[in-house]
């Protein structure tokens, strides 16, 4: 990859609520206590001078192809593994089974670490070198923890990831083996997530840099996810899709997609953005809840009570990016949606027995939205959808075993073969 040291974006950031503004190196001691992730924002003219679609098509297929679009002053400081570049795969039998002609997966389950928060951590912990740091932390259900031990790993740093007790084995074997310090915490109060609440004693009171993948605790981060919606627009020839349906729990994910979107569009790359859909459990929906009331971005609601999902990574009863994710919902007029239990077992296992898409509960769980919005023909049979599957299926094996019936086995006998067949 080339080296750039060109800045395209303002070291200022700003708090969208109090206005405040904080030097990016001060964005831990200053931070204006306000609770609301503080803003990056790009010099778009200065990068319409310099980034063009030839460029862009010129690099290797990756994350690292938008370099510009990330909030690092020198991109020899990426952190390089071969994050992005995912596989986009046209559905067949449930786009079948649903009566839609153009349903597309982009499968985030590839990246390095398993899931698409390999995007936003990158950029964190790059950022984090920038800075000159040595240990990193974040609070996380899983994946975000498995992705900072990953790439803390690969540059060299100290990471200590706090996770809730019911965190998935799978999920703690993979952190532990990358060397990252992992403190499983109990949660002892309804609807407050006690890992979160350690994370941010704990990263005050040692000096730690914060890189989870959502809210306040770091805004560099929350520009890697851009990559995704990026490499839609070149994986289907800027041709914008219609919908993008997003699993969604902090709500990072939707906001950073679509934020992607709206930069090419900015650029003149793209001449419109997708509709965004945020899908979330029954059992956790404080974002579709309040995109139900039209709240007002800045004013959202947490969650009363501890949730209880089979997709663990969409409880989050503090959705700590529901302000940009509102935001997206309604600046792209997208929908909301809430889904069952059941529904999100179903259709987890559906993705792997008529697609061959193996991924968590968590990134499946759009599919069960995209059901409801297929069924009741708010999406039309021609629209293009994209459903990204965040999260690969090794990372929670125990839930899928809860959840199918293993046959005994048998003896080496074709009679008995044939009976169980």
């Amino acid at each position: 990859m080339e080296k750039n040291t060109k800045t395209f974006y303002d070291p200022l950031l700003k708090c969208p609520k109090c206005k405040k503004t904080v030097h990016e190196q001060e964005f831990i001691s200053k931070n204006c206590g306000c609770g609301f992730r503080l803003r990056i924002n790009f010099n778009y003219e200065l990068l319409k001078e310099v980034v063009t679609k030839s460029l862009l098509l010129k690099r290797t297929f990756n994350h690292d192809r938008y370099m510009e679009f990330f909030p690092i002053r020198n991109s020899s400081n990426i952190i390089q593994l071969g994050t992005g570049g995912t596989s986009l795969i046209k559905s067949t039998r449930i786009s079948e089974n649903l009566g839609l002609k153009n349903l597309y997966f982009k499968l985030e389950n590839q990246n390095p670490s398993g899931s698409f928060k390999d995007r936003p951590i990158s950029i964190g912990v790059s950022k984090a070198k920038e800075f000159g740091s040595k240990t990193l932390s974040a609070a996380s259900s899983g994946n975000a923890a498995a992705a900072l031990a990953t790439f803390g790993a690969k540059a060299k740093q100290n990471v200590v990831v706090f996770v809730p007790e019911i965190a998935s084995l799978g999920k703690l074997a993979q952190i532990t083996l990358l060397g990252a310090k992992v403190i499983r915490v109990k949660n002892l109060h309804e609807g407050v997530d006690s890992s979160i609440s350690l994370f941010k004693e704990a990263y005050h009171t040692m000096g730690w840099t914060p890189c989870p993948s959502f809210g306040p605790f770091n805004p560099f981060q929350f520009e890697g996810t851009k990559s995704l919606a990026f490499e839609l627009c070149d994986q289907l020839d800027y041709n914008i899709p219609d919908w993008i349906f997003c699993p969604t729990g902090s709500g990072g994910l939707i906001s950073g997609i679509f934020r992607g979107f709206k930069e090419f569009e900015k650029l003149d790359f793209i001449k419109s953005v997708p509709k965004m859909v945020a899908v979330q459990s029954e059992q956790c929906s404080p974002i579709v809840e309040s995109f139900n009331k039209r709240s007002n971005p800045l004013d959202f609601k947490d969650w009363s009570f501890t949730p209880k999902t089979i997709a663990n990574g969409l409880a989050d009863p503090h959705p700590w990016d529901a302000d940009s994710a509102l935001e997206t919902l309604y600046e792209s007029q997208g929908e909301a949606v809430s889904v069952g239990e059941e529904d999100i077992i179903r259709t987890h296992s559906e993705c792997a027995k008529y697609e061959g898409i193996f991924g968590e509960p968590t990134g499946t769980a759009a599919l069960a939205g995209l059901e409801q919005l297929a069924y009741d023909g708010t999406v039309d049979p021609s629209d293009v959808v994209i459903i990204p599957i965040t999260g690969t299926g090794f990372k929670d094996i125990n839930c899928i075993l809860n959840n199918i019936q293993l046959r005994e086995p048998i003896n080496p006998s074709i009679d008995e073969l044939k009976r169980i067949l």
